[in-house]
């Protein structure tokens, strides 16, 4: 009696199509992912290198959004200073409370993170709306221009004893670092300049060289 296709046999040749058929899926499923990751490789390398590598503060686009996010939160509090970082903006502003009160704003959010007693009460002051982010980045632009040896650590709005409201560039160059003022209502002109003894241990976090 013949037992052909009838016996244990018989199913293989249905296994080895449904092996083949899986082992092929698997492998354009494998492609499609290290194709995916390849692709993606240009893209996660410019997120990781982004922070890094991104402009600062005081001379990128985004300066525009912080200075809202002052304007928004801190209205028209009196202002004795304003101090733009690499990646923050130190704002020293005399609140309800009439203390001076040091905010840092950074991403959108604004923080209050100290007060003293105002020293200064009485003293000419200006607010928000006086703040201007192309006006920030031109000083920098025209001080970049001027080719001074050093790097721009912080670009101010800021009074000086006896001198009117100015735009300040801090140019850090040990031992001897500068301060160039500009007119905030506009010009290419430093209007006066300081120089200020620097070393290793001076520090310029949350906005002042001390």
């Amino acid at each position: 009696m013949s037992t052909t296709g009838t016996g244990p046999d018989a199913s293989r040749p249905n296994h080895r199509v449904k092996y083949a058929m899986v082992v092929a899926v698997s492998i354009v499923v494998a492609i499609a992912a290290v194709v995916v990751v390849v692709a993606d490789v240009p893209g996660r390398i410019s997120r990781a290198l982004s922070g890094a590598a991104s402009e600062p503060l005081f001379s990128a686009q985004r300066l525009d959004a912080e200075l809202d996010a002052v304007r928004a939160r801190l209205g028209d509090l009196p202002m004795r200073r304003v101090d733009v970082t690499s990646n923050l903006i130190s704002v020293e502003a005399v609140a309800a409370d009439g203390q001076l009160h040091k905010y840092w704003v950074r991403d959108g959010e604004v923080e209050d993170v100290d007060s003293i007693a105002d020293l200064h009460a009485g003293e000419p002051a200006f607010t928000a709306a006086d703040l201007s982010g192309q006006r920030l980045r031109a000083a920098v632009s025209d001080t970049r221009a001027l080719g001074k040896p050093g790097e721009i650590e912080l670009v101010s709005y800021i009074y000086r004893p006896g001198h009117p409201l100015s735009v300040a560039v801090w140019i850090r160059h040990d031992p001897v670092s500068s301060v160039l003022h500009f007119d905030p209502r506009g010009g290419s002109t430093v209007v006066r300049e300081e120089s200020i003894e620097t070393d290793e241990h001076t520090s310029s976090f949350g906005g002042c060289w001390c």
